[in-house]
């Protein structure tokens, strides 16, 4: 199966929010953009918050990033 389809498959198999959208791993994302796990949590961290894409923290749950939003930063960049 080809790179891209199976990130659509990995997207379509999370369950929607309310509106819509659907949250992705970091691992998802860093796929999505072609950066690394690495890269992205960089870009988390105090220094470099406003760098990367938004995400989400919901307790001690894994970082989420936003579906809707991560394009938005491609294209900002």
């Amino acid at each position: 199966m080809p790179e891209n389809q199976t990130i659509t498959a990995a997207i379509a198999a999370m369950p929607s929010l309310p509106d819509g959208d659907r949250y992705l791993t970091t691992a998802e994302v860093a796929e999505m953009v072609g950066l690394s796990v690495l890269t992205l949590r960089d870009y988390r961290s105090k220094n470099r918050k406003r760098f990367g894409p938004r995400f989400h923290t919901f307790g001690d749950k894994p970082v989420l990033y936003r579906l809707t939003e991560v394009p938005d930063w491609t294209d900002s960049r």
